[in-house]
């Protein structure tokens, strides 16, 4: 095992940075940096291959090889060109580059940056062997991620190749399916105790509940996917890759929760029933036609998470109603449990008439969203606070 360390940022979504941080301290990260949807640290391979494999919220593992000051196009060339490609994989692997530039006077057009980096890489490699490597924009061995601010570039090698929200199981999505990542990190935020009933009665194709059952059994959500880039790395562990494999496999148990989840699709339904067998789960996550209206969860409390309408498929007028009848649903048929809901429509959201425990900022897609968390009780929030309050001693 190596034991050679280098810079690792993992990537996130918008308000799950802090539950990744908390996911990588759990894997023996030491003082993880929390970014703007990241987290840095100092890691090695055993670091960077246990973030692919058990960190729900993350959505690439990036490996830092380079870093350098630049003040020209000609001078990134030559700098980019330096760099010892030939340390970290072979001219007869296939390339990507994905470009970033921030606040940068030079470099404007981030093609043309992707551009210019793999002249630099391919001229590197010619001059040592007499070949170069090509590129494959589609199914690349190695992926590349090129970040400029100002006259600095950070080089890295991309570790997970397709990102880590495609865990292998959705093999199709209804209308508008929710991220993986972002339905894992909402559920954690929801503070969802993994043995309490867990309702979806908006299930589209599924991603709640499968998250859900997901977490429930401890099954990996990396452990699904067939190939990781870091797989083609020259400084590959295949020995520790399978270790941890068999840890993630050994990991895994068998939970009695069962999971009801809900559509008035039919359709989706069927979707959903695919995903629900890819991923292992069919005989856990309990599949019904039904609309939420008229569902009735399981007696006891728990958590029922909702991914309802933005606005696309009902006319803007209808949402406050739709969303007032969300809230009184929530009150009469759900006592006991906390509901999260995620929606871009903060004006519609107003009609749950609900006091939220937890209000958070997150994204779907290129959507700003709000998440919300609420506690379910009978009766007034006054009642419900008076009737929860800490009986004082009398003396």
């Amino acid at each position: 095992m190596s034991e050679t360390t280098f810079p690792i940022v993992v990537k996130t979504l918008t308000g799950l940075e802090e539950l990744l941080a908390e996911e990588l301290r759990q894997q023996g990260v030491q003082e993880p940096k929390v970014l703007r949807r990241g987290v840095s640290f100092q890691g090695g391979l055993e670091q960077l291959y246990r973030a692919n494999m058990f960190c729900r919220t993350a959505i690439s593992v990036l490996r830092e090889i380079g870093s350098f000051s630049f003040s020209s196009q000609d001078d990134f060339y030559q700098k980019m060109r330096e760099l010892d490609w030939g340390t970290h994989f072979g001219v007869e692997k296939t390339i990507v580059i994905y470009s970033v530039a921030a606040r940068s006077e030079l470099f404007t057009n981030t093609l043309f940056l992707s551009q210019l980096s793999k002249d630099a890489i391919v001229d590197a490699f010619r001059e040592k062997t007499g070949e170069r490597p090509s590129v494959n924009r589609d199914e690349a061995d190695i992926r590349l991620n090129i970040y400029v601010n100002d006259n600095r570039c950070i080089v890295s090698l991309d570790s997970s190749g397709e990102p880590l929200f495609k865990r292998g199981y959705r093999r199709e999505g209804g209308g508008a399916p929710l991220n993986e990542v972002l339905a894992a990190g909402l559920i954690m935020l929801s503070g969802w105790d993994k043995q309490s009933n867990f309702v979806d009665p908006m299930c589209g194709s599924a991603t709640f509940s499968i998250e859900a059952g997901l977490m429930a059994n401890d099954i990996a959500p990396g452990s699904m996917r067939k190939a990781f880039s870091f797989q083609n790395w020259n400084d590959y562990d295949a020995g520790l890759w399978e270790a941890i494999r068999a840890e993630a496999k050994n990991n895994q148990v068998g939970s009695r929760i069962t999971i009801m989840a809900s559509d008035m699709n039919a359709k989706v339904l069927d979707i959903a029933r695919k995903n629900i067998m890819e991923a292992g789960l069919m005989g856990q996550i309990k599949l019904q036609r039904q609309e939420f209206f008229q569902f009735h969860p399981p007696a006891g409390g728990g958590w029922v998470m909702l991914n309802p309408p933005y606005g696309q498929r009902l006319k803007q007028e209808n949402l406050p109603e739709f969303y007032r009848a969300i809230g009184d649903t929530l009150k009469n048929n759900y006592p006991g449990y906390k509901a999260g809901i995620i929606t871009s429509d903060i004006s519609a959201m107003k009609s749950i008439g609900l006091k939220p425990v937890l209000r958070t900022t997150v994204f779907n897609g290129a959507l700003e969203c709000k998440y919300m968390v609420y506690e379910l009780f009978r009766g007034s929030h006054k009642d419900h606070v008076i009737s929860t309050r800490p009986k004082r001693k009398r003396i």
